[in-house]
C-alpha cells in the first residue's frame, strides 16, 4: 500500500520570544555603533578640532587669538617654558574656550592636558617631534567620557594643522622640540 500523504516543506524556525527580541535589539545597536564609529566621529572630531583651533588661532579673516600673539613673542633660538608658564596662560584665555578648568602637566615626552567641561573631565595626551620643520604629535590620546566623541588623532590632527599654519604664517620654523619634566624646549628659527 502506498501511502498518499504529502510532505509539506519545512519551515524555517525565526527565534520568538525574548532572546529573538535581544539578538535584533544588539544587531541593530551593533549596526549604529559602527556607523558612528565609521561616519560621524571622525568628522565630530574635525569639526571640534577646527572649533578648539579657532578660538586659540583663528584663520586669518576672523578676529585675534592667544595663539597668533604667543608665536610672534617668541624668540628666535632656544626657548624653554615651564609647566607653570604654561598653566598661567591657560588660566589667562580659559574664558575664550569653552571648558570650565584646564591644566598641563610636562611628564618625560609627553604633555597631559586635563580639561574640565560640562561638568565632566578627560585628559589628553600626546609626545611631540618635529619633522620637517613642523610640530608633529607622537602617540595622541584622550581618557575620560571626551574619548567616546572625538578620536585624538582627527582632533589632535586638526590642532597640529593650524598650529603649524600659524608658524608658517609668521615665517617661523621649529627646528626641535622635547618635553622633560615641568619643561617644555623648542627651538625656532
Amino acid at each position: 500500500m502506498r501511502s498518499s500523504a504529502r510532505r509539506l516543506p519545512a519551515r524555517r524556525r525565526e527565534p520568538s520570544g525574548c532572546a529573538g527580541q535581544l539578538i535584533r535589539l544588539s544587531v541593530g545597536l551593533l549596526v549604529i555603533v559602527a556607523l558612528y564609529l565609521l561616519l560621524a566621529r571622525p568628522q565630530l572630531s574635525a569639526a571640534l578640532g577646527r572649533g578648539i583651533a579657532d578660538l586659540i588661532a583663528p584663520s586669518p579673516a576672523t578676529a585675534e587669538a592667544p595663539l597668533p600673539e604667543l608665536i610672534a613673542a617668541l624668540p628666535t633660538g632656544e626657548v624653554t617654558v615651564s609647566e607653570a608658564e604654561i598653566n598661567g596662560y591657560l588660566a589667562g584665555i580659559e574664558q575664550a574656550l569653552p571648558v570650565e578648568a584646564a591644566s598641563v602637566r610636562l611628564i618625560a615626552n609627553r604633555a597631559i592636558i586635563t580639561v574640565r567641561a560640562y561638568g565632566m573631565t578627560s585628559v589628553a595626551s600626546s609626545g611631540i617631534t618635529v619633522r620637517d620643520g613642523r610640530v608633529v604629535p607622537v602617540d595622541p590620546q584622550i581618557e575620560g567620557p571626551l574619548a567616546a566623541l572625538v578620536s585624538a588623532s582627527d582632533l589632535s590632527a586638526a590642532l597640529n594643522e593650524r598650529l603649524n599654519a600659524e608658524l608658517l604664517r609668521q615665517g617661523r620654523q621649529v627646528v626641535a622640540a622635547r618635553i622633560d619634566d615641568g619643561i617644555l624646549t623648542i627651538v625656532l628659527r
